[in-house]
């Protein structure tokens, strides 16, 4: 798997998550001290006891680019959903060494050149046993959001083919990535061509790339079987396989 270091600075920290090698750059987070919770209390005449307290969750974020060499911006996505879809191992010096966590991979809305993605990525450990600490056996573990494939199913052949044609033609012609919030002719074509393919609801056709469209190009994104990211982002790739459709 191709990385990039750190341009800005010209280091990089390898992370190994699940066994895979990634560079992390501008890493945001510290590795809490001795992972407890640091009590001090006041005694008389001005001196302080310190005493450990419950037990704090290593949380992270960082930046990191993927590079595909052939071009295929859906090169790691199997990897990323695998990471994505469960509890996995993180090994980082800079983050305290070996840790269970949950992993999430997002891509940045600026799909990069047609060789490299990048990522903004989160990592929230998991406590794998209990302890004798207070408080340490409440922690909150984080949700684990599994990925599904949608069940829908489009058949090209019940739809317009005529106005397919030209929604394509249209799609085509109009500047990706299409950013949470934006609201222009173009989204309004890609909010047409989702409703024709079963994906979107005719009274959402609004103009505004909102949660509703991102969530239908999310819908698309599923049907592909694994040859598009589910992120809702409608970028380049996106758009190469839904004019396909």
């Amino acid at each position: 798997m191709g990385m990039y270091d750190d341009i800005l600075t010209g280091v990089s920290e390898n992370i190994e998550i699940m066994g895979y090698p990634f560079y992390a750059e501008n890493i945001q987070g510290e590795e809490p001290f001795n992972r407890r919770e640091i009590i001090q209390k006041p005694l008389l005449n001005g001196t302080m006891i310190t005493k450990r307290g419950r037990y704090v969750q290593r949380k992270f974020s960082f930046k990191t680019t993927l590079f595909h060499g052939d071009g295929r911006a859906d090169a790691h996505d199997d990897i990323l959903r695998e990471i994505n879809s469960k509890p996995v191992e993180v090994i980082s010096q800079s983050m305290g060494g070996k840790f269970k966590a949950v992993v999430t991979f997002t891509k940045d809305i600026f799909e990069g050149s047609p060789f490299h993605t990048d990522y903004d990525v989160d990592i929230i450990e998991v406590p794998e046993s209990s302890s004798n600490i207070p408080g340490e056996n409440r922690l909150v573990v984080p949700e684990v959001k599994k990925v599904s494939v949608s069940n829908t199913t489009n058949s090209s052949s019940k739809i317009n083919t005529e106005l397919n044609n030209q929604l394509n033609n249209q799609l085509n012609k109009c500047n990706v990535p299409y950013k949470d919030g934006q609201k222009n002719e173009c989204v309004k074509i890609l909010q047409e061509k989702l409703i024709l393919l079963g994906y979107l609801d005719e009274k959402y056709k609004t103009g505004r790339y909102d949660n509703r469209t991102i969530e239908a190009v999310k819908s698309f994104q599923r049907s592909t079987n694994g040859k598009l990211l589910v992120d809702g982002v409608f970028g380049m790739y996106t758009r190469l396989h839904l004019v396909k459709t």
